[in-house]
């Protein structure tokens, strides 16, 4: 079999064209997603997940206490939801800008720090010495890390007043950005 090499241009023009025509058409569907996730006012339509445009995936923990918190009754606060670790350096590092972050903040802001520690039991007692005021978690089975696609820490993400994601951050993040973040989304609203 003789192989024409002056059809193999056309072959790759028509490849390029066919892929650039998915691109175009998956672009449109993301945008028209979107759209309909933002605009629309029943729950129900909106997607669940842990990206930006999504409604937060909810979750029930319990703090250092044993007091349960359920992330959708926090409805009308613009939440921070940091998930962290005793055994990550980065985490450690930030810790003190999120709690001068807690401290300063307004009321229509929550500060949830989601540890995913497996054996904590030195962890209210760390967070005591350390004279932290956030609200720590526990996620020992990792249920909302698994929910909430965390795959390295720290992983930061926050929450306007309607449950919808707004943001999603990965790696350490300080006071400024933290204020900046959230004024963001206080205007958006």
């Amino acid at each position: 079999m003789i192989f024409r090499y002056k059809a193999l241009p056309a072959l790759i023009y028509l490849a390029v064209l066919l892929i650039f025509a998915l691109l175009l058409s998956a672009c449109g569907t993301a945008e028209s997603q979107a759209e309909s996730n933002n605009g629309s006012e029943n729950e129900s339509e909106i997607k669940i997940g842990p990206l930006p445009g999504y409604l937060a995936p909810d979750f029930e923990l319990e703090d250092l206490t044993g007091q349960k918190v359920r992330l959708s009754s926090l409805r009308g606060k613009i939440l921070v939801i940091n998930f962290w670790s005793t055994s990550c350096r980065y985490c450690l590092q930030i810790l003190p800008d999120f709690d001068e972050f807690n401290r300063s903040k307004a009321e229509d802001v929550v500060v949830l720090m989601v540890n995913l520690d497996v054996n904590n039991d030195r962890l209210p007692l760390y967070i005591e010495n350390q004279g932290f005021t956030f609200t720590v978690l526990k996620d020992e089975r990792g249920e909302a890390a698994r929910s909430y696609l965390i795959y390295g820490m720290p992983t930061t993400i926050f929450v306007d007043k309607d449950g919808i994601v707004s943001m999603r951050l990965e790696g350490p993040l300080n006071k400024s950005h933290l204020d900046s973040i959230v004024e963001q989304i206080r205007q958006k609203s």
